[in-house]
């Protein structure tokens, strides 16, 4: 059957995100660039692909993996969410970089995973691995099925591509625990396209050539992910691209 892509625009409604100096919004970015991601993936007709918003609206973070969870049912799927990353104290900061669900561990990495869970704050929420035993148990049911090893495989795919016409440096595979992916029990990742706190990449961000190219080479990468997932489909599932 089709393997199931689920797409996720990050942000919405009342929630932001990053915004530029000029006012441009990650929501309305990561949404332009899931669209072209879906339109381009659902030319291929081995895959069903999902949204999980498709209009300017919220959708709570710890939902949305579940969101995708439910959707992708017992076949094999994958989840992406679209983003843009922001350092306003370091407006020199640019390039791309992907994460999967893990452990932080440098300090960039918190920070970027401190901004993504932000819109928990809203709610009274918070996100803390030693604090909350479900996110933990999580955390290591995803390492003993292999899952983040996929992810890992998902990320590099997406770096890969994303650098064949991005101007700004590869930032490479990070990892980080992001509310949005904690749910998604399958390979999943949050791409950070470009920093919307750089003047040069906000405004690439806000150009649609721009935003087609960054869906081109995220379904490029799901494509390539897919010739060898779910493992003893396609190419020998050793993990490693040849």
């Amino acid at each position: 059957g089709p393997r199931v892509v689920i797409i996720d625009a990050g942000h919405g409604g009342a929630d932001p995100g990053a915004l530029s100096k000029r006012g441009l919004r990650e929501k309305d970015v990561a949404l332009a660039i899931a669209k072209d991601l879906a339109a381009i993936l659902k030319k291929n007709s081995n895959l069903e692909v999902h949204m999980i918003r498709d209009d300017d609206t919220f959708v709570d973070l710890w939902q949305r993996g579940q969101i995708a969870t439910n959707i992708k049912g017992d076949r094999p799927g994958l989840f992406v969410s679209i983003h843009a990353n922001s350092f306003p104290n370091q407006r020199s900061t640019r390039g791309f970089e992907t994460y999967f669900l893990s452990e932080a561990r440098t300090e960039h990495e918190r920070r970027v995973e401190a901004i993504e869970n932000a819109p928990l704050s809203f709610q009274g929420q918070d996100v803390d691995p030693d604090q909350e035993p479900d996110l933990g148990f999580i955390l290591r049911e995803l390492k003993n099925l292999d899952t983040q090893h996929w992810s890992a495989l998902l990320a590099g795919f997406v770096q890969d591509e994303m650098g064949e016409f991005h101007p700004g440096p590869d930032r490479g595979v990070k990892q980080g625990v992001l509310a949005v992916l904690t749910n998604a029990l399958m390979p999943s990742i949050l791409v950070e396209t470009g920093y919307l706190s750089n003047e040069d990449e906000a405004r690439l961000l806000g150009e649609s050539s721009f935003q087609e190219k960054s869906a081109e080479a995220v379904a490029r990468a799901v494509e390539r992910f897919f010739e060898r997932y779910p493992p003893g489909n396609g190419v020998a599932g050793s993990g490693e691209d040849e």
